[in-house]
Formats: C-alpha cells, sequence, structure tokens
C-alpha cells in the first residue's frame, strides 16, 4: 500500500503522514519528511479541554500558526474531509474532519478501535 502524503503547506514541504493515537483515544496524524523528520503534527487533542469526541475516524486538525494551510493540503491530498464543525481552543478554532476510507485503511491496528 502506498504511503499517504500531503503537498506543502505556507511553512511546510509536506511529507508523509504518520497515524498514532493520543492517550484521550484520539487519533493523531504527523507529516514526516524523506528523512524521517516530523515536519508537523497536523492534529490536535482537544477532547481532555472539553471538545466534542470527533468520532471513530473523525480528527481535531490544527490549522494556524505553523500548521496554516494543513487543512487544504490533507483535503487535496484525499486523507479528510472537512465537516464544517470547530471547536473553539481559546483564540483560534480547531477544524473537526473524517477520515477518507483512503486514510482509514493506513490506521495502525490500535487506532482501529
Amino acid at each position: 500500500m502506498a504511503a499517504l502524503t500531503i503537498g506543502p503547506t505556507k511553512y511546510s514541504r509536506g511529507g508523509r503522514i504518520k497515524f498514532g493515537w493520543y492517550g484521550s483515544g484520539e487519533i493523531a496524524m504527523r507529516v514526516v519528511n524523506s528523512a524521517g523528520e516530523r515536519e508537523l503534527v497536523a492534529t490536535v487533542s482537544v477532547v481532555p479541554y472539553g471538545a466534542p469526541d470527533p468520532g471513530r475516524h473523525g480528527v481535531w486538525i490544527k490549522d494556524w500558526s505553523e500548521n496554516e494551510g494543513v487543512a487544504d493540503a490533507l483535503v487535496k491530498a484525499g486523507i479528510v474531509r472537512l465537516t464544517g464543525q470547530t471547536h473553539s481552543t481559546g483564540f483560534v478554532q480547531a477544524l473537526h474532519a473524517q477520515l477518507t476510507k483512503a486514510a482509514i485503511a493506513h490506521l495502525p491496528e490500535e487506532a482501529l478501535r
């Protein structure tokens, strides 16, 4: 199975998606470059701070500061579909998204709960 990748964002060259999960049970996504170094963390764990559970294959996307443009890059790559739901994290909004079937196929077993 080919790796999932995203193109460049405002502050990142893009790269390969690596999945994991947060202690809260939320799915985590990071982007790594060809050397395996972290470019960015695309998701944010906000359930412990009062956000609704994103759902079995849902995520909260961080699309501000150094992550500007990440949501669009994930959508263009066919990795997520934005739902239009947001959650305030203070001065910014986390964006809710659902993983596509292609992305779900790449989830590690422990994240398939």
